[in-house]
């Protein structure tokens, strides 16, 4: 690991180092500081033992003589030595994965089941899920008069069964404490990947579903999660056309646990 900065006496001082110079600046450094890399962590022992005491001394060392008597570790040992380290790998924070819906006017009982279907399936056609299942779920409102509400839930055995998720999350609709102008899912934590095969078996008309599954896959994967829709009734008594039904994501077999 190229350092960055040093130490002084009293007071922690950062100098920048530019990469030409970077050799220059790590060669009065002890090789003890080689241990910061766990792989190395012996390393510097025995460099010890043999007379080098900084990382000067083992950069002026020839590769192959490096090589033949510590192998890879010797290696990495001697790049570090002389201002060469391996490219910075970030972990990259986790692609939250939230839909939220807004809701008509005084919504209750049947247009929040319809619209908790809806959230479901949206969430299992999001391309971010990469087939895996769900083992925790949240249910977040924003409420008319103002304030959220939000409750999880989580999954004796991670599903990626729409069926199974909404049982799950119907029964927090009912906490509701007031009106809400919108609910929203939030996906909390992942399971492993869903696979449905045992179907294949089971059913005579598993591979026609199958058949249909891919197709919707692959025009989702061409034109995006929202390239194949079915229609699902919201507020069928509802004098607002727009308020009856909706669009959303068709269900396919690998979104099944």
């Amino acid at each position: 690991m190229r350092p960055r900065g040093r130490r002084r006496t009293g007071h922690r001082s950062t100098e920048i180092v530019q990469d030409r110079a970077a050799r220059a600046f790590l060669a009065p450094l002890p090789v003890a500081l080689l241990r910061s890399r766990p792989e190395l962590a012996e390393l510097p022992d025995v460099l010890e033992r043999l007379g080098l005491s900084t990382l000067g001394q083992l950069a002026d060392l020839p590769a192959a003589a490096v090589a033949e008597r510590f192998g890879h570790p010797g290696l990495l040992a001697l790049d570090l030595a002389q201002g060469r380290d391996t490219q910075l790998d970030p972990r990259r924070p986790p692609e939250p994965v939230v839909e939220r819906l807004a809701l008509p006017e005084a919504a209750s009982g049947p247009q929040l089941e319809r619209a908790l279907e809806l959230l479901i399936a949206r969430v299992l056609a999001r391309s971010e899920r990469r087939g895996r299942s769900l083992r925790s779920l949240a249910v977040f409102a924003r409420f008319v008069e103002g304030g959220t509400w939000r409750a999880r839930t989580t999954l004796r055995r991670a599903s990626a069964d729409p069926v199974r998720l909404r049982l799950a999350l119907s029964p927090r609709l009912a906490e509701l404490p007031a009106p809400a102008e919108s609910i929203g899912v939030e996906v909390e934590a992942f399971g492993p990947p869903a696979h449905d095969q045992g179907r294949l078996l089971e059913e005579p008309a598993a591979v026609r579903r199958a058949r249909l599954g891919e197709a919707v896959r692959q025009a989702r994967q061409a034109a995006g999660h929202a390239a194949a829709l079915r229609v699902l009734e919201v507020d069928p008594d509802s004098r607002v056309p727009e308020r009856r039904a909706t669009l959303a994501p068709y269900p396919v077999e690998d979104e099944r646990e």
